[in-house]
């Protein structure tokens, strides 16, 4: 048996892994010509990863850092695209780097100046999302994060109040980039605590 040794920390799941697998032989920073390229992009890359997309952007621009980031996330640059979908993203101006994380539902936005050391430090600050859920695949995610972080430990975090609080907490995390804000509910972290 041949083969070079490496350290996983991805997915273990058959799907999950597939996808994850795919990240690795697509290009650095996929270019995307039309609003129906943006779509399949993003639907193409799922919900495991964070999405930047360059509107406006040269693919130069940010095609180190997404060597650099691309075991972390998925990387493009949108050359053609309509009012439409700056109105669905929610930007005004080009240029612009779009963050997304679809699996947490959201979104944030860029305009500059993109120079390399701002650029990273965006990209780095939005690989995790503003609170993050503590659970066996965040843990991992948290490994190569050099911030600090804050966890609030609630008793379930799926009940109301657990919910009003995170919703504090993503405020405070907005206003505080230089931190993660991460949470466990109790009843949760024993689920993934008994393997």
């Amino acid at each position: 048996m041949h083969g070079v040794p490496t350290d996983y920390y991805g997915p273990r799941k058959a799907d999950l892994l597939v996808r994850f697998l795919k990240k690795f032989v697509a290009p650095d920073v996929a270019e995307l010509h039309s609003d129906s390229a943006i779509s399949e992009f993003i639907e193409e890359a799922g919900k495991s990863f964070p999405i930047f997309i360059g509107f406006g952007l040269n693919e130069s621009v940010i095609s180190h850092l997404a060597v650099k980031y691309k075991k972390k996330a998925w990387f493009s640059v949108a050359k053609d695209f309509s009012d439409k979908t700056m109105e669905f993203y929610d930007f005004d101006k080009v240029p612009a780097l779009v963050a997304l994380h679809l699996s947490y539902n959201e979104q944030s936005i860029f305009y500059g100046p993109f120079e390399e050391k701002f650029l990273e430090d965006y990209i780095k600050q939005n690989l995790l999302p503003l609170d993050l859920p503590i659970n066996q695949d965040t843990l991992k995610s948290l490994k190569d994060n050099k911030r600090k972080i804050g966890l609030t430990i609630v008793e379930d975090k799926n009940d109301e109040r657990s919910k009003g609080l995170v919703k504090l907490l993503k405020a405070a995390a907005s206003a505080n980039r230089d931190l993660v804000f991460a949470f466990v509910g109790f009843k949760q972290w024993l689920d993934f605590t008994v393997i």
